[in-house]
């Protein structure tokens, strides 16, 4: 049976990736780089570092992560409304989780002050048994240490819990860790989704996956 909810940020509890491809597009042609579309899109659930070293590969050593970083520090002025960005029923899916006594938790390849202000704007707080940030990880999504500390965390096994995702390195990261995976289904990034033990279209979906194995051996 499922005991514990593990969410994404980015993606599943807010909109917020096509807002940041947007400010990093701009940012990248006013500083001369004419960086494809379908190249800025495989940025999409990476930590920052491994954004760096992308870049790194396909504007030169150095000179990518440079540019990734000073975009990281023009960005951090621009106004963001997370309030705006909530994705539709996901309040009222977390006070279900709360509400069906079943823990939660938040892993999020986002610097931890985004997260913050994220749960402070929606007023989200409550919900969470534990927030982790991938930032203060020494490996990232793909890789499973961010969920396998937040199962510790929450003292629950790999089997009773489930993760709710949406990018291709979230879905691996959550199937490496040994959880349930529900995709939020995602086509605008170019996502592979076929990971994932079931894809969702919102958080009515999400719900009825959960609630369906609550109390009922898996």
């Amino acid at each position: 049976m499922i005991e514990a909810v593990i969410f994404d940020m980015d993606g599943v509890l807010i909109d917020s990736e096509g807002i940041y491809m947007g400010w990093l597009s701009d940012y990248a042609e006013k500083m001369g780089y004419h960086i494809p579309e379908e190249k800025l899109a495989k940025t999409v659930g990476l930590s920052s570092e491994m954004t760096a070293r992308y870049f790194d590969s396909i504007l030169g050593e150095e000179t990518g992560s440079q540019f990734w970083y000073d975009y990281l520090k023009v960005s951090d002025s621009y106004p963001f409304d997370f309030r705006r960005a909530l994705n539709p029923g996901v309040r009222e899916l977390l006070k279900q989780v709360k509400d069906n006594q079943l823990k939660a938790g938040l892993a999020s390849a986002s610097d931890r002050k985004d997260i913050e202000d994220m749960l402070r704007q929606n007023g989200l707080q409550e919900y969470f048994d534990i927030v982790l940030s991938g930032a203060e990880f020494k490996k990232s999504k793909p890789d499973p240490e961010i969920y396998l500390t937040a199962m510790e965390q929450l003292n629950v096994l790999p089997e009773r819990c489930v993760v709710i995702e949406d990018s291709d390195y979230g879905i691996c990261a959550a199937k490496k860790a040994g959880a349930w995976v529900i995709a939020k289904e995602e086509k605008r990034f170019g996502f592979s989704q076929d990971g994932a033990d079931v894809v969702v279209k919102d958080a009515v979906e999400a719900w009825k996956w959960i609630s369906a194995r609550i109390g009922k051996k898996n």
